[in-house]
């Protein structure tokens, strides 16, 4: 079994990412905006607009789409290349962000449930992964 392909990682990493950033996009400045300001309404906040709120963000969607291909990369030798285990990886991740997230938002009286967010996220996680992992190949 030979290592992990690191620069294979971080390619298919990026590509996650511009994946993971366009789903963000879609989903937070289009689809969710009226909810998502109507949520930091409630909670006496405004949306925050470009800037460094910006750049962490698209920072943020690189960082997750370097290590959902480094995930995939990891369960590969037990799992097997592939889409199947791409996939199995956005679940994974999909429960370690978005499904903990929710929980901890929700349970806390944050945010109140939002099944469009939810099922956005792990549309995002699954296709991200899917599309990071395509461009992973061992060394």
């Amino acid at each position: 079994m030979k290592g992990i392909n690191f620069g294979r990682v971080i390619l298919g990493g990026l590509l996650a990412g511009v994946v993971n950033n366009l789903f963000g996009y879609i989903s937070h400045d289009v689809v969710l905006k009226e909810a998502d300001q109507a949520m930091m309404k409630a909670l006496g906040k405004t949306m925050p607009e470009g800037g460094s709120t910006m750049i962490v963000w698209i920072l943020m969607g690189f960082v997750f789409g370097i290590a959902a291909v480094w995930l995939y990369a990891a369960i590969r030798p037990r799992y097997g290349a592939g889409v199947g285990t791409a996939v199995r990886t956005g679940l994974a991740l999909f429960f370690f962000t978005s499904v903990y997230t929710t929980i901890v938002m929700t349970n806390l009286g944050i945010a109140a449930f939002n099944a469009t967010s939810f099922v956005l996220d792990l549309v995002a996680c699954v296709v991200a992964t899917v599309a990071g992992a395509w461009l992973y190949k061992e060394a």
